[in-house]
């Protein structure tokens, strides 16, 4: 499937070039494939992949322990019409992602494995597909503990199990309370550039024998793990309190608001599409070519934080009516990079390098293209640089980074006092680079 859509796309360069006009050009290290631990997805014709809370699918997911109406819903395409048997279980993880030393019947009451049997087949699309869902907690697993946890989906459908999805999640015990704000860095070379977080933990008066060893703290920026910071021993311990008063430690660079597209509908062109082309088992759409913007000045604009929506804009239509697009996605450049490859990137690619997503140099429209099979739906996203031989992931060369950018950042700690065999997450919370 993969290779048709690429050879059907070769119209492309003779439709790039009536839109593109030549123009002018103005570090951390991402793994090279995911491990069992990290989200992924392992089978190519799983798409539009989205775990959240119910109502709520782009929401970071974290749920309550003792909530009783705080519940995750996990939902995924698989292409095509055949319905096959997924099974799905849960694993509890340390701070760090490795699997916990508890017992499965120690963190879930209920099965420790479970059948998939909430589908339904989409209709009145070109593409036709299999729409998958997943509550939990359900009436089959509930978990009782708080902590890491994996979802893993496996294909059943051949009598062998593969593993074909993975997706964090996160169960918090509210124990303490955090208190955080974003700060202007230590550094002079950053304060335009970067966003510095300090935070204070309120234990309560709780007893932490050895602070140091028994504490972690995570912070994320916009939920991603890929570039998260910690484990954060405190700074300071004083009496009841744990500060992380860190200098040029808890900083991100800020990067700028992300690039988007509108594709709600391919009845009409939305907000930065070009093109839109039926067909006969999908649509083709052509996006407005995008220029390098890291000399550019900042933009004020909402965004979804480099995450995606998938939605449908037709009056009276659902989602499992939503359909399919190959997504031609198009860089200007007048020459192409000697050592780096080009790449989109955002939760539209899991948050990983996916070769559907690196694109390749047209020499005839002088710009990088690629074009990714993606649902309908209102879409983040931006571009990378990555170096050939050392791997090195530049977020900063193609949009540049400005300290006024609005995101999201989650504060996650945990606690293992001596003789527990598990990490708690007992303190979060979420504050904002901006002050709404």
């Amino acid at each position: 499937m993969q290779s048709f859509f690429y050879v059907s796309r070769r119209f492309t360069t003779t439709l790039l070039a009536l839109f593109l006009v030549a123009g002018r050009l103005g570090a951390q290290t991402l793994p090279a494939g995911p491990a069992s631990n990290d989200a992924a997805i392992y089978d190519e014709d799983i798409l539009a992949v989205q775990l959240g809370l119910r109502g709520a699918p782009i929401t970071f997911p974290m749920v309550d322990l003792k909530a009783a109406n705080s519940t995750l819903v996990l939902s995924f395409d698989r292409l095509g019409t055949d319905v096959h048997d997924y099974l799905y279980s849960l694993e509890h993880c340390d701070a760090n992602w490795q699997r916990s030393d508890l017992a499965d019947n120690e963190y879930i009451d209920g099965f420790t494995e479970d059948r998939l049997t909430n589908y339904i087949n989409s209709f009145n699309t070109l593409q036709q597909y299999v729409r998958y869902a997943i509550l939990l907690p359900n009436a089959n697993m509930r978990w009782t503990r708080s902590g890491n946890y994996l979802l893993k989906v496996f294909d059943n459908t051949s009598g062998e199990k593969q593993l074909v999805l993975v997706r964090r999640f996160l169960v918090v015990e509210t124990q303490w309370n955090i208190s955080a704000e974003v700060v202007k860095t230590a550094r002079v070379d950053k304060l335009n550039t970067h966003q510095e977080i300090d935070f204070t933990v309120n234990t309560k008066g709780a007893r932490i024998t050895y602070p140091q060893k028994d504490l972690k703290a995570y912070v994320l920026q916009n939920g991603r793990w890929d570039n998260a910071i910690g484990p954060l021993p405190p700074f300071v311990v004083r009496q009841d309190q744990l500060v992380y008063d860190y200098q040029d430690k808890i900083v991100f660079p800020a990067g700028k608001e992300w690039r988007y597209f509108d594709m709600r509908t391919f009845d009409y062109r939305g907000e930065f599409i070009k093109d839109i082309r039926n067909r006969r088992d999908y649509y083709e759409v052509t996006l407005t070519p995008d220029e390098s913007r890291a000399d550019r000045s900042y933009l004020d604009h909402g965004d979804l934080n480099g995450r995606f929506s998938i939605d449908n804009t037709n009056a009276n239509q659902s989602l499992e009516q939503c359909d399919y697009a190959e997504v031609l996605f198009s860089l200007k450049q007048n020459l192409p990079f000697e050592e780096e490859d080009v790449y989109v990137f955002g939760e539209l690619s899991d948050w990983q390098l996916k070769p559907e997503f690196k694109m390749h140099y047209e020499e005839s429209v002088h710009a990088y293209i690629c074009t990714p099979y993606l649902k309908q739906g209102y879409y983040n996203y931006e571009y990378l640089l990555v170096n050939r031989k050392t791997g090195k992931v530049d977020e900063e060369a193609l949009e540049g980074n400005w300290y006024e950018t609005r995101n999201q950042y989650f504060i996650l700690v945990y606690y293992r006092p001596f003789g527990e065999r598990y990490d708690r997450l007992v303190a979060t919370t979420t504050l904002n680079s901006r002050r709404q």
